[in-house]
């Protein structure tokens, strides 16, 4: 038996309990509530301790209703640490942007340009080889069209890539140029006015 597994019995008898400790929307389990609460039941600090103290589901609803706002201090914690990391991976990636963006190497500063060249050239080789196997060798047509259609969702992702980046190219320069880049309602009127 896994955290998640006694978690989910646990919700069964002692929801805020269940909550605190990650419960099976959130998928993890917060480390210092199993504590407080296998450390209430006077169990091992694990899965299967926590499971064990279903026998007593009376111990488990006095817990619930008893300690419902240290359970639910704890829950929160445990989110603001989540939105902490999330926030801290963010600013990295906004300095790297920056970075970037602020570099005198030709190399950073055209990588979006070189990848689209790089799309168009495998697109070209890729439209051509499936051209020439299609003339040289018809019999071959079927399973050329489910490899065409195997490489569908790898286009996808890549032309999506490189839409973002020809709009970010595009509004980098409308900034570098002096103009503010216009936002959604911006564009909106833009579209209404004609």
């Amino acid at each position: 038996m896994d955290w998640k597994d006694a978690v989910e019995e646990v919700a069964k008898v002692a929801p805020a309990v269940a909550t605190a400790l990650g419960g099976p929307a959130a998928g993890g389990i917060t480390a210092g509530a199993a504590r407080m609460v296998t450390g209430l039941l006077g169990v091992e600090n694990s899965p299967e301790g926590l499971a064990g103290a279903l026998q007593d589901p009376a111990e488990l609803k006095r817990i619930d209703s008893d300690h419902r706002l240290k359970l639910e201090q704890l829950r929160m914690e445990a989110e603001a640490a989540e939105a902490a990391e999330k926030t801290a991976r963010l600013a990295e990636v906004n300095r790297t942007i920056r970075a970037e963006a602020a570099s005198n190497d030709a190399y950073v500063r055209r990588w979006r340009p070189t990848f689209g060249y790089l799309m168009a050239l495998a697109w070209l080789l890729q439209s051509g080889a499936i051209g020439w196997a299609l003339v040289t060798d018809l019999s071959q047509a079927g399973e050329m069209a489910q490899a065409v259609t195997a490489l569908t969702p790898m286009w996808s992702v890549a032309l999506a890539i490189l839409g973002i980046n020809v709009h970010k190219r595009s509004q980098d320069k409308r900034v570098a140029a002096g103009q503010q880049p216009g936002g959604f309602m911006d564009a909106l009127r833009l579209k209404r006015s004609g």
